[in-house]
């Protein structure tokens, strides 16, 4: 049953030339006319299934199928929602065009189809954020009757200066609109910046970007400008990842370089 899953997705992935997105009803219909299924309900308790038979089997290693856990985890949310979601096939990375690299995202468009999984199992859930505001909003978008509390923030030092960078060392405009993220004139500023940023600021510096991809596109321009080795001449240098156990580690070491002034 899984191997004809995976042998449809396989030849969708190879098939996909250009990036598409269709939504879950076209994609099951697919799926089951593939497999030749009468209804979905195989694919709707894929996840169960393939869990209740792990552990009758009495499996030790359960990583080995974390890849199939992946399948069969999105075989039972493409058959379980019919809106809300949306399925994106992406043929390449838009930074290598000429190299095959595809991928299949499945997108949630509705939060309060996860938030409500969550308020039926639990009678009471606590949602804390310094960002919620207006608060009357999310109600009306989860879907549930919430009881607010808000604490003000107290500090007993002035301790945040904030303040908005417009122009490099050069006197280049600096911004991070999508358009201009891969302009290397931005990117080196950035990095000048946090260079001279890290020469003067005590303890730790954190730098936030939109999103891994960016992430390591500019990491890899630093590195090849020096930049990184410069930034290393100030303060240690830890990196996070996808992996939660490496991110962790990495801040568990950010807090010791901190104490130790690096």
């Amino acid at each position: 049953f899984m191997r004809k899953v995976v042998d449809f997705l396989k030849e969708r992935l190879r098939d996909t030339k250009q990036v598409e997105m269709t939504d879950n009803v076209t994609f099951v219909k697919s799926l089951m006319k593939k497999m030749q299924l009468p209804e979905p309900k195989s694919l709707r308790f894929a996840a169960s299934r393939l869990k209740s038979l792990l552990q009758t089997l009495e499996i030790v290693d359960v990583d080995t199928y974390a890849p199939l856990s992946v399948v069969s985890d999105l075989c039972a949310l493409v058959s379980k929602y019919t809106a809300g979601f949306k399925i994106i096939i992406e043929p390449y990375d838009e930074r290598l065009p000429n190299v095959p690299d595809p991928i299949l995202h499945l997108a949630c468009l509705d939060a309060s189809l996860a938030m409500k999984e969550v308020f039926d199992h639990y009678q009471t859930v606590v949602i804390t954020s310094g960002t919620l505001s207006p608060i009357d909003l999310y109600p009306k978008i989860l879907n549930f009757q919430p009881v607010t509390k808000t604490f003000e923030m107290s500090l007993s030092r002035q301790c945040i200066c904030p303040m908005i960078v417009t122009r490099g060392s050069d006197q280049m405009p600096l911004n991070a609109r999508f358009q201009s993220r891969s302009d290397s004139s931005i990117i080196h500023n950035y990095g000048r910046l946090i260079v001279e940023l890290s020469a003067c600021v005590p303890d730790g510096m954190v730098v936030f970007f939109p999103s891994y991809r960016y992430m390591e596109e500019v990491v890899g321009t630093w590195a090849k400008g020096r930049v990184l080795e410069q930034i290393t001449e100030n303060k240690l240098l830890f990196i996070e990842t996808q992996d939660v156990v490496e991110t962790t580690l990495a801040l568990e070491n950010f807090k010791r370089a901190c104490d130790c002034g690096r």
